[in-house]
Parts: structure tokens; C-alpha cells; sequence
């Protein structure tokens, strides 16, 4: 009888310790690496080196169960990109540049493709995709001769917009437990908005009567004038039927926030 009750307590210590691990915690951390636009003055290029900055950000991870985890991130970084660097010879005709400052509210579901449990010996690593909801704020200017305008309060193309949007992030990436404290990941995130200004470039030149002054030279910086009455107003300046991506490449380094491993605590005691 002894042994019988000593086995179903150890049956029910297992299960309480795999109740009870790593899978449920929370992971504090930090994130570092590169970001990059894609839109009107970068229509192709995921990896150029012209339009490489430095991201860095804090994230906060709730893991569900060894499948499923929350994952919410304020990021910073830097977008920028200008037609001179084209190959296209209608960009470069265009003669368009901007930056903007990045700051993202993300958040995300992730999925493991491994069970994962930062606490059980054979389930520390994980490849994983993940997919979530976003909020930025960005506010685009260019570079002209040396002097930074900002470019929304302008309206170059006789239309206001939010620098305020929200976008749709999804990509994959890998975690590892390299301790039972300390969690490493490595993603690729690409970000699909729901705006066409980030560079504030979208559908055509406006009519040269809706513009003045600094409006009106920002808008078209043209090298040569192309339009059949011999100036681009109301001719294609972006392309509308898109909206702009960016993308982060990050690595990151979290502590796990819960009980030591093989404490009470951990299985359920």
C-alpha cells in the first residue's frame, strides 16, 4: 500500500512540475538591431545598406503554454530613403528624400514550433512565427542643401494625414533558454501599414493653385519637368495603390520574472 501512494504522489509531483514550470512566467527584456523602409523611394530593396538604421527597444513576454505566448514592445528607430540612390531613372528624375523618426507600440501572438519551457532540460529552444497589431507615430522631413523641413504641415501633395497610423506586424524567429533565467531570441519582423505617407509620398502632383512657397518647391524637386504641358503638376509623383512596410531584425536578451527552478514554488507546493 506504501508503495502504491508513494508512486501516485511522485505521479502527481510530475505533473504539477510540468503544470507549474517555465511555460506560464513572464520575460523581461531588451531588443537591439536594424530597420529599414520599403515604399515609394524604396519600392524593392529588403537588404540595403542605404537604408540600414539602429532600432533598439524594451519588450515583455507572457507565455501561455509551451505553444503559445503575448509578446508587447516599444521600439525606436529611424526610416529614411532618397531617390538619388536609385537605379530607376524616374526616380532619380523625381529627386525626393526623407527620414522620420520611428516609435512603435507593438504587439504580437507568437507560436513555437517546439513545445518550449525555459525550465525542462530538452524544450529551451524554439523556432516561432508570430503575427499581432501595431501602433506608430512618425513625422517625415528632407534634407534640402543642408536644411531639415518637415514635410506633414506642408501638405506636398495638397492632402493632410495622422502621423499616427497603425500597422500589421508578422515574421519568425528563434528563442533559447540559454539558462533557466536568461532567454535569447533572434527575429525578423516585417511591418505591412495602413498609410502611404511615411515618406510622405502617395499619388500624384497637385494642381500648381492648391500649393505656395515652401509647399509648392517641396513638392516637385524635379531635375527636368516631364508633363505633356511641360511641368509635372498633376502627373504621377508615388504610387497610391500601395501602402509603405518597414521591417525590424532584431536580437534580444530576457530574464525570466517567476520561481527558481526546482524551488517549491515552481511545482505547485
Amino acid at each position: 500500500m506504501k508503495t502504491i501512494v508513494l508512486i501516485l504522489i511522485s505521479l502527481y509531483s510530475v505533473q504539477l512540475l510540468a503544470q507549474k514550470s517555465g511555460q506560464r512566467d513572464w520575460e523581461l527584456g531588451v531588443t537591439a538591431g536594424m530597420c529599414w523602409y520599403n515604399g515609394d523611394l524604396n519600392p524593392n530593396k529588403l537588404f540595403g545598406r542605404e537604408y540600414y538604421h539602429e532600432t533598439f527597444g524594451l519588450s515583455l513576454r507572457k507565455n501561455f503554454n509551451q505553444r503559445f505566448a503575448f509578446r508587447t514592445q516599444l521600439n525606436y528607430g529611424t526610416l529614411s530613403a532618397a531617390d538619388e540612390a536609385s537605379t530607376s531613372e524616374f526616380q532619380v528624375n523625381r529627386n525626393l528624400n526623407f527620414s522620420t523618426p520611428l516609435y512603435e507600440w507593438a504587439n504580437t501572438i507568437e507560436f513555437n514550433f517546439l513545445p518550449y519551457d525555459a525550465l525542462l532540460n530538452g524544450k529551451r529552444f524554439s523556432p516561432y512565427s508570430f503575427i499581432g497589431l501595431n501602433m506608430f507615430w512618425f513625422n517625415p522631413s528632407t534634407n534640402v542643401e543642408g536644411n531639415i523641413y518637415e514635410l506633414q504641415p506642408l501638405a506636398t501633395e495638397g492632402k493632410s494625414y495622422s502621423r499616427l497610423s497603425v500597422s500589421m506586424p508578422f515574421g519568425f524567429g528563434f528563442k533559447w533558454a540559454v539558462t533557466d533565467r536568461f532567454i535569447f531570441n533572434a527575429d525578423w519582423g516585417m511591418r505591412r501599414t495602413f498609410t502611404d505617407y511615411l515618406d510622405d509620398t502617395s499619388g500624384s502632383y497637385p494642381n500648381q493653385s492648391e500649393l505656395e512657397g515652401l509647399s509648392e518647391n517641396l513638392s516637385d524637386r524635379s531635375l527636368a519637368q516631364s508633363g505633356p504641358n511641360g511641368t509635372n503638376w498633376g502627373t504621377q509623383r508615388g504610387n497610391s495603390q500601395t501602402k509603405d512596410w518597414y521591417s525590424l531584425v532584431t536580437l534580444g536578451l530576457a530574464i525570466r520574472i517567476g520561481p527558481k527552478k526546482g524551488s517549491c514554488k515552481q511545482i505547485g507546493i
